[in-house]
């Protein structure tokens, strides 16, 4: 807690060096030792106030100085154990272990400073604790390696990060408008240089800007990579009997598990930097109680390809489905109706581009026209997302697909589904379509432009799967 908490005390301290008159020594002494006195007492006192009992079918957590705070954990409510260690923890061979329990919206509660064989035997009790496994479903193997990526997946991932993109987008308008303040520094510098005669043309300072932009691209993305490298250098992915581990991490290494009977949703979701290098994010998901922190409620598998998803998959809904395909260029998929073009083409292109040409037309003249060119690029991207639209479903479960620069799909079996709706609009019924939507714990699914009567149908199945199943829906 001393380390953790040190950096927070800066800027305290800087404003304590400039309130206090003093020479800068006596300051330094005054301040360090208030602030080292503040962190260590805290710790301790936090530490003294901080009790824990593991109980045979609880663990109960107490802490607070001042406001006391009391946790009784059920391990029937606990979905996942997982383990962090910080260059601190690593140095004295100690962990932080934290519970993701159902209906909270991140973790509930953590044992900080803990020992690794500690961790590991409570990880077994809980696991052993378990009433809603299937009694005649075998384990599978015991830490069974299903993935381990390399500095190469590291690129991949640091690459297809959205929050790289995300500063690229804003790159270019920031150096358009830098281009001229650029242009006149290059001249400055030249003739400080003695090279007045060097001239700088357009041309040249468009080549001075590419070139800055380049290097600032480079840059966020040895960035990103880095911070590829920092979150999952070494992963690891496998099966622990019934449970699913990863365990990754340069200088603080995480361990994230989660019991494979708690999973509600299998994503597979590509950007358009995964699509070219031809690989997928995977995101197990389950139950949460809202959407805030609902990023904690993850099991993350940062880079896999379709063929290792599919693979996974069996391994994940075993014995009871898995037989689907989750790749998005699988020719299996039903489509879904075309109208679900025609409608965003009309009432997201049609209608708004006429509405704003006429008031540009009236306001600018013929200048105005350019607002049509709204309606060919909403067809577009219309055609694009119904072509990628579909959905694909067995016995035991569906999966939905979508996307518009890239793919996503989503699987979920038939037992998890809470809520079914059939909505309808106006446009809808005119042509006997309609838009079914699955509700789980982990949030919903909603497949669009159906045929009416498949609609119904799917539903009525699946509310018998729901009703059937004597297998838990968490």
């Amino acid at each position: 807690m001393v380390t953790k908490n040190a950096w927070q005390s800066f800027a305290p301290l800087f404003a304590l060096l400039f309130a206090y008159q003093g020479d800068l020594v006596s300051k330094l002494i005054l301040g360090g030792s208030a602030v080292a006195i503040a962190l260590v007492t805290g710790s301790v006192l936090s530490w003294l106030f901080f009790r824990y009992q593991i109980r045979d079918d609880s663990i109960l957590i107490r802490s607070g100085v001042i406001k006391k705070k009391q946790l009784d954990i059920k391990f029937d409510r606990i979905q996942g154990v997982n383990t962090q260690q910080n260059p601190v923890y690593r140095a004295l061979g100690l962990v932080t272990v934290s519970f993701d329990t159902a209906g909270s919206s991140g973790n509930e509660g953590n044992l900080p400073a803990v020992t690794r064989k500690f961790a590991d035997e409570l990880r077994e009790k809980i696991g052993g604790r378990k009433t809603n496994r299937a009694e005649d479903e075998p384990a599978a193997n015991v830490n069974q390696a299903l993935l381990r990526l390399d500095w190469r997946d590291m690129i991949r991932i640091g690459l297809a990060d959205r929050r790289a993109l995300i500063v690229f987008a804003f790159i270019g308008p920031l150096m358009e408008q830098a281009g001229d303040q650029v242009e006149q520094v290059v001249k400055n510098a030249l003739q400080s240089a003695n090279l007045e005669s060097f001239q700088v043309d357009v041309g040249t300072g468009a080549l001075l800007v590419a070139a800055l932009l380049l290097v600032v691209v480079l840059l966020l993305s040895m960035v990103s990579i880095a911070a590829a490298f920092l979150r999952y250098h070494n992963f690891e992915l496998f099966l622990d009997g019934r449970t699913l581990r990863s365990r990754g991490g340069l200088i603080t290494r995480h361990e994230h598990s989660m019991d494979i009977e708690k999973i509600q949703t299998i994503r597979l979701q590509q950007g358009v930097v995964q699509s070219w290098l031809g690989c997928f994010r995977m995101t197990l998901r389950q139950a949460i109680s809202g959407r805030k922190q609902r990023s904690q409620k993850m099991f993350t598998v940062p880079v896999v390809t379709a063929e290792l998803a599919d693979t996974l998959r069996p391994l994940l809904l075993a014995s009871e489905s898995g037989r689907l395909t989750q790749d998005p260029t699988a020719d299996l998929f039903h489509a879904v109706s075309p109208y679900y073009m025609r409608s965003r083409i009309l009432f997201v292109g049609l209608l708004p581009a006429v509405a704003l040409t006429t008031l540009l037309v009236a306001a600018f003249g013929i200048t105005g026209l350019i607002a049509l060119l709204w309606l060919p690029l909403v067809a577009l991207l219309s055609w694009r997302n119904w072509k990628r639209a579909g959905y694909l479903h067995d016995d035991n479960e569906i999966i939905r697909r979508s996307g518009l620069l890239g793919y996503r799909t989503v699987g979920l079996l038939f037992r998890k589904v809470q809520r079914i709706t059939i909505s309808q609009s106006r446009y809808q019924r005119r042509k006997d379509l309609a838009s079914l939507r699955l509700y789980m714990a982990s949030g919903s699914v909603r497949i669009p432009y159906i045929a009416h009567e498949t609609a119904k149908q799917l539903r009525d199945y699946i509310l018998y799967k729901v009703e059937s199943s004597q297998r838990a829906w968490h």
